[in-house]
């Protein structure tokens, strides 16, 4: 994704958020819904005006940390190589948080806002994009599945990351479709904890089968 693109996009997004949240706060109660349950009913609470400007606050804090991780990247697991993928990556999150923020504000307000179908759906549109771009993130330490065993080998990361693309997708469009239907959300949520733990377990025994577990040959 082009930078500038990218930059323009994220700073306009936070810029709309961190203003909406300023007019939104003198229509807030003291007490700002900040969690609701998997029926979409509030079951946490947090004064002002930390109930108002926490998720603009993690929206900015999102932004900053995809630009210092290019910055702090070690030699040989340098980011630039893959930067158009992290830019999208930045951007998407940003969406996302602003997404979510402006529906718990408007939910905070006491609109009719299905937060769990917008949340749901929300998540569904970022693992669908993250798992669509995850087989063109090469190692790093800081984006993609960064297991013992795909940082220790080039080839358990590529493996790796193309199933995890495919798991990823699979959950991205199950969250989606909950989010229009009336699948149980407890069930979704499963579904993609199970999606999210089968690339890490696939890295080990590839690994395993590829490189072994024993000793290392210089100890022996």
């Amino acid at each position: 994704m082009n930078p500038r693109l990218s930059h323009a996009i994220c700073l306009g997004l936070i810029s709309t958020l961190l203003a909406f949240a300023t007019w939104i706060y003198p229509q807030l109660p003291d007490l700002v819904p900040s969690h609701w349950n998997s029926q979409g009913q509030v079951d946490g609470y947090m004064a002002k005006p930390w109930g108002v400007f926490l998720l603009p606050a993690l929206t900015v804090g999102i932004y900053l940390m995809f630009l210092v991780l290019p910055l702090i990247s070690p030699h040989g697991f340098r980011m630039e190589k893959f930067g158009n993928v992290v830019r999208l990556f930045q951007t998407v999150m940003v969406l996302f948080m602003s997404l979510v923020a402006v529906t718990a504000l408007l939910a905070a307000r006491g609109d009719d806002v299905p937060v769990s179908n917008i949340t749901l759906g929300g998540t569904g549109m970022l693992l669908l994009v993250l798992g669509n771009y995850m087989g063109k993130v090469r190692k790093n330490f800081f984006i993609g599945i960064r297991t013992p065993w795909t940082l220790a080998s080039d080839e358990v990361w590529t493996r790796t990351h193309r199933l995890g693309g495919w798991m990823f997708s699979a959950g991205g469009l199950l969250l989606m479709l909950g989010s229009f239907s009336a699948l149980d959300t407890r069930l979704i949520l499963t579904v993609v904890v199970i999606v999210a733990l089968v690339p890490v377990a696939y890295s080990f025994l590839l690994y395993r089968r590829l490189e072994g577990l024993g000793p290392d040959r210089d100890d022996t």
